[in-house]
């Protein structure tokens, strides 16, 4: 099988279709800008399905791509396909964007348009003696092996937090996902609803304590507006030449 190797360096892409627009590199997929859930593995399948179009991937590739090394009920895969359909509002006899092909496996329908970007780095979050880039948008942190910050320790749930990184220098939105030992923010214990957090907040996920250090974009705006008026001086001077 090949299907690990070829997805393993995976490019962040946008796809658009219909309605929804699914972002790879911050793994959210909305429907007219309104977000829709998806489970880790829905999100890995979805993404597969998209780059693979519009070839069918048989369910032989998709197990050995979703579950590695591991063997798991064949019932795991259809539940992981009826919950991206529900998300997508797609059914299984009139299927808009997810085909059944019988006997083999699945497809994504439709027409799809896409477009490749470079993520950006925003952020860097500081654990003891390691750091995790952070990209603009949302990351997650957790113990899945498909998290963005992946944390082992014990006391991080599978699906801890969400590190939402957006255009304020010196803010972000961190959000709980019900862990089970709790996220904190300057001692205080978080919900599930996003909290505003200033850049010298101390953080903890369960007994993980980080930092985050946020990238200035005022040098690159500066530098911006210094070769706009650079431009304008050369130009002034080739006129009065």
């Amino acid at each position: 099988m090949t299907t690990n190797s070829r997805f393993a360096s995976e490019t962040a892409t946008t796809f658009r279709f219909g309605e929804f627009t699914y972002d790879s590199g911050s793994r959210l997929l909305t429907r007219n800008g309104t977000r829709r859930h998806l489970s880790p593995k829905a999100q890995q399948l979805l993404y597969l399905l998209l780059t693979a179009r519009p070839r069918a991937l048989s369910r032989e590739e998709l197990y050995d791509a979703l579950w590695p090394s591991t063997f798991v009920c064949e019932t795991n895969l259809a539940g992981v396909v009826n919950e991206i359909r529900r998300a997508l509002g797609d059914g299984a006899r009139a299927a808009q964007f997810i085909r059944t092909v019988h006997g083999f496996g699945y497809a994504f329908n439709g027409e799809v348009a896409s477009a490749a970007y470079i993520p950006v780095v925003r952020a860097t979050l500081v654990c003891e003696d390691a750091s995790y880039r952070l990209y603009q948008g949302e990351n997650s942190i957790g113990r899945l092996p498909d998290a963005n910050v992946v944390l082992l320790d014990r006391t991080i749930s599978r699906r801890h937090a969400v590190i939402t990184i957006g255009d304020d220098e010196g803010a972000f939105l961190i959000q709980d996902l019900n862990s089970t030992n709790g996220t904190y923010v300057d001692g205080k214990k978080i919900g599930q609803a996003p909290v505003l957090v200033t850049r010298r907040a101390k953080i903890e996920f369960g007994a993980v304590a980080v930092s985050v250090e946020l990238a200035k974009i005022s040098t690159t705006k500066q530098m911006m507006l210094n070769m706009a008026e650079l431009k304008q001086r050369i130009a002034g001077h080739m006129t009065t030449a």
